[in-house]
């Protein structure tokens, strides 16, 4: 009896296992550091924000910036505690926020400096960028920091992309 039971238990941890390793960890240390560097080495323009889309963890995205950012703020709400990062684009041409929270996941306010208006990103598919040709309102998967609670669809994403929804003013 002994060995079914060690059996199926290892048959079960296996099962089990692709479930728990796929849980996000959180940042360690918390809250991360301050790396000093706020200006980032291009200038931020609506075409480089778009590539954004395609990183998904903080550190690809401290890489295209070619800096770390500079530490603004750490936010310790106990439900969505965040660090929020900023940077400016090269020699003053636009800038960014990023809010990351401490399952590394991150979402990215960013006014560029061609004049496109704030575009909102995250690491979790969203895209919004309402002066893109034609415009662009690409909610993503609900990302970890947005709470099964709220509401989750094209009418009401914009307000949690970067955030909970006190983000923004507004209706939100």
């Amino acid at each position: 009896m002994s060995r079914l039971v060690t059996g199926l238990a290892g048959t079960i941890i296996l099962a089990i296992w692709p479930a728990l390793s796929a849980v996000p960890s959180e940042l360690a240390p918390w809250p991360p550091h301050d790396p000093g560097q706020p200006e980032a080495s291009i200038a931020i323009t609506k075409e480089w924000i778009t590539s954004l889309r395609e990183i998904h963890d903080f550190a690809g995205l401290q890489k295209a910036a070619g800096s770390g950012g500079r530490l603004l703020a750490v936010e310790a709400d106990p439900e969505t505690p965040r660090a929020i990062y900023g940077w400016k684009g090269l020699d003053g041409r636009g800038q960014m926020k990023v809010f990351l929270y401490r399952t590394g996941d991150f979402g990215i306010a960013a006014s560029p400096a061609d004049g496109a208006g704030e575009i909102t990103l995250n690491n979790a598919g969203a895209f919004v960028c309402p002066t893109c040709s034609p415009p662009v309102h690409a909610c993503g998967r609900r990302p970890s920091w947005v709470s099964h609670s709220v509401h989750w669809d094209g009418s009401d994403c914009h307000c949690t992309i970067t955030g909970p929804q006190t983000i923004r003013p507004g209706p939100c």
